[in-house]
């Protein structure tokens, strides 16, 4: 069982690679995967026909009693079997339906999907099992939304809807948790507590039975079944027939022990069931798309599965059980059949397909085995899982009137389904229009096939249906404990209730297809004014009105409201607390003051004063970096080198970044009027003196903590390192620095995601639009070809000496980068410290630059920041293969030299943070705006233009490398291959710092770098 998840985990990485070799194609291998996952996984299922369950469960986090614990019952089995083997049938119907290319992102997520609904089934533990419940929302999230601009809208109310089921399965697992005492779900289930406290039972069964609700669409929560339409048709085809709204499904029967005689349960579930099958009829009968006509007849079907396993009875489930494959096999089918009738006649719209008879005869008739099948006609497999849904309904709780009322609404909505069945064939095959032969297009032998097996396969099962008996008879042991009967299927039970209502269904069927036009006109006007994606959006838009009211006070744009009432609650808080409790704290710590420290805050008081008071951007610039330099000398003095070499490098950097920003702001800060600022003022006084009080008050009083003790005393032992701070970072505390390094990684990608977000325009404007345009210069220049002007209108002569600090420094900080990262673990420094350094070789290379070009390779930022955190989370990996703990150090003795893995973790630091810095140099550096022009005017092609990078185009090449200039796309789309510059072009791209230039007097050229 366990190979079983190990397998498909191994499809995920290897399905990138394989794409990108195979693009198409890959379909192919990946539904031979399958089909060999489901043999790997056959032994288990043998097993588990036998009456065992066999389980295996390894710790995860022991401390919470989190266990990856697996366990196979009958309904796992099922589960397992229909994502495994229809998502095999996908992938080969996918070889041919998509266009040609990698689909790296289809076949990724979609192999995603399915190890997540294979964990889902089978695992057994709570919390395992939400997480995978998330996990299958996350991936349907991702596969509906790479559908492009059509499937984002969609894509995101699916979102909505998911949201509220796992937020439900949450607050139930952490109720489960609470009251069984385990997070083991067999014992969870099977709990006695759930006899004795039935208020909790009903609570939670509500909350288990909202979540499945969800990922099933039921009402209310269908809406997004159709909206999901948007998504590629194999998608539909598996998630939406299969897969995702089968989860729901499970969820239900999962919890059917524990629920299953709980009224509150059984109400919500045959109600809510019955209305979502009727509502979803009546709304496939209205629709003119084939594909959404189909997903409505999903949630009709949904439905009538949902009221039958609210029934809760032995027949009930087995009902349910025998119609989630029937449906399975049949709905997939017909999904992909919709593929197959849009690939030849070119439309989906019922009302432009052309008679397809005739012209693809075999297609036609998959159609209506699968349509048949499907509207419980005889000797179907459809027509067998009909009839059981309706033997179980007579057994709703509530009495024998409540059984009729639930089998006569059943009947209802099997009425409906026979009428959308018939609007699909004659729709799709026989009303339409006779076709020219120009309107239809060649279909793929391939997708009919693959589309043909699921739906065939309903013939010949429907005549060995004892076949189903033993897996049918393991899921009702596993839903219904108590179960004393075994499932017997037939085809014939002779003249019963359920086959007259069979044959009065298919009565008023044939009565509709021989009235459909005036039917089907009815049912096209019998539609309301909005669907559920009106509903949605109406309700996010008051949300968000109703969200911006209440962001009053913490607007982005209007922090002065968020700082007031924030700052001004904590002055409150400190001069109110703060004479209470003063008395009775314990005094302060003993030589905690020096004279230095009198100097220090003099200088700070001024900086900041300076900070406030000054209009220039530049002058505040300077006089925050003397802050931080003063801040800094503290650190020092309070013998933190560690700390100390962090802080002044992390300073130098900002401040050289906020430089590069500054280009593309106003020279100065806007002039409020005094009836303004002088609120300001005092409250910027008060708000200063409360936490002066509260520091005053809360630090210093209390002795080195035990934790500090315990890191002193055992950290060189444990850790084999000297270095206590650089120890806690990455190896003590080292999950908190992944975090951080991982946040720090989501920083610089998401500096590229709104930049490529902008178009170039906006970001670097011309000079009319910039509202405060350069101002003339506060002291006079001498004339053109003067030293002077050179100095102030060319960038060439002022980099000279830049450059030839470089050539001394540039080595030496390298090596000392180096030599800092290795005494990390010993002495001050270590891999973020190192990488500071490393960072100021970048800075200092790019400020040395003539012109504006980017430094590196266009991609090196980005794969420096993700190899970085990739190796970071190996170290991890390593840890809990070796160690048992994720991110446990290992440690050896080498050629003299302690060796640890925790070294290895540095790396991931170093690179990380040297790609930050790259990409913030690379990014926010470009000089090119009304104010500060750079690059040289070329002609080309008798156009004169300006050579340079702006910041757009870095943005665009961060993610696709060199192009010929900036996108004008917001949205993510990928660039056409003529915007792509060639290697050569590339090469002539990147900056060398040199000073070639400095005796000659002559500005470089483009030519004249790349000599040097």
């Amino acid at each position: 069982m366990i190979l079983t998840l190990i397998a498909l985990a191994a499809l995920v990485v290897l399905t990138p690679v394989l794409t990108r070799f195979a693009g198409r194609e890959s379909g192919w291998p990946l539904a031979i995967a399958y089909l060999g996952v489901a043999a790997l996984f056959t032994p288990t299922a043998a097993e588990v026909m036998t009456g065992q369950n066999p389980e295996v469960s390894y710790p995860w986090i022991p401390s919470f009693g989190v266990d990856l614990a697996l366990r196979a019952d009958g309904i796992g089995v099922v589960f397992t079997y229909i994502a495994l083997i229809i998502g095999a049938v996908v992938f080969v119907y996918s070889t041919r339906y998509l266009s040609p290319g990698r689909n790296t992102s289809f076949y990724w997520l979609m192999v995603i999907f399915t190890f997540s609904m294979v964990a889902l089934v089978l695992t057994n533990d709570v919390l395992v099992l939400f997480v995978c419940w998330e996990l299958t929302s996350l991936a349907s999230f991702f596969l509906i939304a790479r559908s492009g601009s059509p499937g984002q809208a969609p894509a995101l109310r699916t979102m909505f809807f998911t949201f509220i089921g796992g937020l439900s399965l949450l607050v139930a697992t952490g109720v489960i948790i609470a009251l069984t005492g385990t997070t083991n779900l067999a014992e969870a289930i099977s709990s006695p507590v759930w006899a004795g406290q039935p208020e909790v039972t009903t609570l939670v069964a509500l909350l288990v039975g909202v979540a499945a609700m969800t990922k099933s669409a039921q009402f209310p929560f269908h809406p997004w079944l159709p909206d999901a339409m948007a998504a590629a048709t194999p998608v539909s085809a598996y998630l939406h027939a299969a897969a995702v709204v089968k989860a729901g499904i499970f969820l239900m029967l999962r919890f059917s022990p524990t629920f299953h005689a709980t009224p509150a349960w059984n109400i919500l579930l045959v109600t809510a069931g019955l209305l979502t099958a009727c509502l979803g009829g009546w709304f496939a009968l209205n629709q003119h798309d084939v594909k959404k006509l189909m997903a409505y007849s999903t949630v009709s079907q949904l439905g009538l599965i949902t009221a039958v396993i609210g029934v809760g009875t032995e027949a009930a489930i087995a009902a349910a059980t025998l119609h989630v494959i029937a449906h399975a096999l049949f709905k997939s089918g017909l999904f992909m059949m919709v593929g197959v009738v849009d690939h030849l006649a070119g439309t989906r719209d019922l009302a432009r397909i052309p008679k397809l008879m005739r012209s693809a005869p075999a297609a036609f008739t998959v159609m209506i085995i699968g349509c048949a099948s499907m509207a419980g006609i005889p000797p179907l497999l459809g027509f067998v899982s009909k009839e059981a849904l309706f033997t179980a309904l007579r057994e709703a709780p509530g009495g024998p009137w409540a059984g009729w009322a639930a089998l006569l609404v059943a009947v209802g909505a099997s009425v409906l389904t026979f009428a959308y069945c018939a609007k699909t064939v004659w729709g799709s095959f026989i009303d339409g229009r006779e076709p020219e032969e120009s309107q239809i297009h060649r279909g793929s032998p391939v997708m009919l096939i693959a589309a043909a097996l699921p739906i065939v396969a309903s013939i010949p099962l429907s005549f060995v249906l004892y076949l189903l008996d033993t897996p049918l008879d393991q899921v009702v042991q596993a839903a219904v404990p108590t179960a004393s009967e075994s499932v017997h299927l037939a085809l014939w039970h002779g003249f019963n209730a359920e086959l007259l209502a069979s044959g009065l269904i298919i009565a008023i069927g044939v009565f509709i297809i021989l009235r459909r036009s005036r039917v089907f006109v009815f049912f096209h006007k019998a539609t309301l004014p909005f669907d559920g994606a009106d509903v949605i959006d109406a309700l996010t838009k008051n949300l968000k009105r109703l969200g911006y009211g209440l962001s009053a006070f913490v607007r982005p744009m209007n922090s002065g409201p968020y700082l007031a009432l924030s700052l001004g609650g904590l002055s409150v808080l400190a001069i109110g607390a703060v004479p209470v409790v003063f008395a009775d704290l314990p005094p302060l710590q003993a030589n905690l003051s020096r004279p230095v420290d009198v100097i220090l805050l003099v200088l700070i008081t001024v900086a900041v004063l300076v900070l406030c008071t000054s209009h220039s951007r530049l002058t505040t610039v300077v006089a925050l970096s003397a802050i931080g330099i003063l801040a800094t000398v503290q650190i020092l003095a309070l013998g933190a080198p560690d700390v100390t070499l962090t802080q002044l490098l992390v300073e130098a950097m900002t401040i050289i970044v906020i430089m590069l920003v500054l280009q593309k702001l106003p020279r100065s800060f806007w002039k409020y009027p005094k009836r303004k600022q002088t609120p300001r003022l005092l409250l910027a006084i008060i708000v200063g003196a409360s936490v002066a009080g509260l520091t005053l008050a809360l630090n210093g009083r209390r002795e080195r903590s035990a934790l500090g003790q315990y890191y002193l005393d055992k950290a060189p032992e444990i850790s084999g390192g000297d270095n206590i701070v650089n120890t806690i970072l990455v190896e003590f505390r080292a999950l908190d620095t992944l975090g951080e390094l991982t946040v720090l990684g989501m920083a610089g990608i998401a500096i590229v995601a709104v930049m490529s977000t902008v178009k170039d325009k906006f970001i670097d404007p011309p000079a009319e639009n910039i509202p405060e345009p350069p101002r003339p210069p506060w002291v006079s220049i001498r004339p053109k070809g003067t030293t002077a002007y050179r100095a102030v209108h060319e960038a060439w002569p002022n980099v000279i000496p830049l450059q030839l600090t470089l050539k001394v420094l540039g080595p030496l900080l390298a090596v000392s980068s180096l030599l800092i990262f290795w005494r990390g673990h010993n002495s001050p420094g270590g891999g973020f410290i190192a990488a500071l350094v490393g960072s100021a070789v970048i800075g200092l290379a790019y400020l040395s630059t003539p012109k504006d070009r980017a430094l590196g390779p266009p991609r090196a930022p980005l794969y420096l920041i993700g190899s970085g955190v990739a190796t970071a989370v190996v170290t991890g990996i390593i840890g809990l293969l070796f160690a048992g703990s994720f991110l446990q150090p290992l440690h050896t003795e080498f050629a003299g030299q302690h060796w640890t893995t925790s070294m290895l973790f540095d790396v991931g630091v170093y690179l990380a943070v040297l790609g930050l810095m790259l990409l913030s140099f690379n990014l926010l550096g470009v000089s090119d705006s009304a104010a500060t022009p750079a690059g040289d005017d070329v002609l080309t092609n008798g156009i004169i233009r300006r050579d340079v990078e702006r910041t757009r185009e870095r943005a665009d090449e961060l993610l696709y490398g060199e192009l010929s200039g900036p996108m004008e796309t917001i949205r993510g789309e990928r660039p056409e291959r003529s915007r792509r510059r060639g290697t050569e072009a590339s090469a002539e791209a990147k900056v060398r710092a040199n000073s070639t230039h400095i005796l000659r007097g002559d500005p470089p050229t483009d030519g004249d770098e790349e000599e040097a």
